[in-house]
């Protein structure tokens, strides 16, 4: 019984010391790029996270002048104002400050990008992603205005 007993707190005792070990090994640098494992894993990671978060959330029906060239204008305006800082003027290359972000902020053309439903990109806006640099706009934009965003995004393509 005490063998069993020491055993078993030797074992705790040595995992902690592995996970002091390990951690002390992470690089938690904002200035280093993640490496291929560890964005994979991010982007798989969030991807999976946003895809239930949209499926989940009461999302409002878009406006009835979706996809309209007025809707586009509003969506641009909300974009310089809100997303061209750190996404870049034409949302293709990201501005000096979205790069430095870690992870950077994402060119908003991209195949990865424009592959999210118009429901994960409302979410994506309205919510924010957290422990990246997205912030959400529930509370500074209408849901009409986020769909506008969202139209302006698609014309990226």
């Amino acid at each position: 019984m005490r063998w069993g007993l020491l055993v078993i707190m030797g074992a705790i005792v040595f995992a902690i010391a592995g996970l002091v070990v390990l951690l002390s090994r992470v690089d938690m640098s904002a200035v280093q790029q993640p490496g291929h494992a560890e964005e994979y894993l991010r982007s798989k990671i969030t991807r999976a996270v946003i895809r239930r978060r949209a499926a989940r959330e009461d999302i409002p029906a878009g406006p009835a002048d979706r996809e309209t060239s007025m809707s586009l204008a509003e969506g641009k305006s909300v974009y310089d104002a809100n997303c061209a800082g750190c996404h870049g003027p034409d949302g293709g290359t990201p501005a000096s400050v979205g790069q430095g972000m870690l992870p950077a902020a994402v060119a908003l053309d991209s195949n990865r990008i424009q592959s999210y439903s118009d429901r994960e990109l409302f979410s994506i806006i309205r919510e924010g992603i957290r422990f990246t640099g997205m912030p959400g706009f529930a509370r500074t934009e209408t849901n009409d205005q986020i769909w506008d965003v969202v139209d302006y995004l698609r014309a990226l393509r």
